[in-house]
């Protein structure tokens, strides 16, 4: 009885076609990890952008505890109203990433051999962020913060909901051309 070495061209091509197929089911599933990471991080982005855009408005608007007359016009260092949705939403501010970074309110990153902490990257595609804007506005006396969306599907992904009466409910600003609007 001879004893053969090595595997036939048969059994190559056949253990070939099973990693092939294996590469087939598995990379999908690898890139789709990969995307949902990714779409998480920018996500965990805006809301560390969205905390940064509340603490500068708690800290640079002026309040007035008893108001006369209803008057809030003081409520601001600037009484700024912001047209969103079609609605005019009084004591607001829009602010952009790149202007609570200068102010020291968000931290930046560095990009490349640079030592210097220069941009702050949507982790999907690279592209900066600093150009994004953060609606601060006051409500009942309280600072809110949003940011605003450069589409609808991103306002969907990364959107809070809040609990309204008996059911949850998700709103969020995003660019609709020359206007701000609110989706769902």
């Amino acid at each position: 009885m001879v004893m053969k070495k090595g595997f036939t061209l048969v059994e190559l091509l056949g253990a070939i076609v099973i990693l092939a197929i294996l590469m087939l089911v598995v990379t999908p599933a690898v890139l789709s990890i990969a995307r949902k990471n990714k779409e998480n991080m920018y996500c965990g982005k805006i809301k560390t952008a969205i905390k940064a855009a509340q603490l500068y408005g708690e800290e640079n608007f002026k309040y007035i505890d008893d108001t006369v007359d209803g008057d809030e016009s003081n409520l601001m260092e600037e009484n700024v109203m912001c047209n969103i949705g079609g609605q005019v939403i009084n004591h607001c501010q829009i602010t952009t990433i790149g202007n609570l970074a200068d102010k020291g309110y968000l931290k930046l990153e560095k990009v490349g051999k640079s030592s210097v902490e220069t941009e702050f990257l949507d982790p999907r595609n690279f592209s900066s962020m600093l150009n994004d804007q953060i609606a601060i506005y006051i409500v009942n006396k309280r600072i809110n913060a949003q940011f605003i969306y450069n589409n609808p599907k991103d306002g969907k992904k990364c959107a809070d909901s809040v609990q309204v009466g008996g059911g949850r409910y998700k709103s969020f600003y995003y660019h609709n051309e020359d206007s701000i609007d609110v989706g769902q």
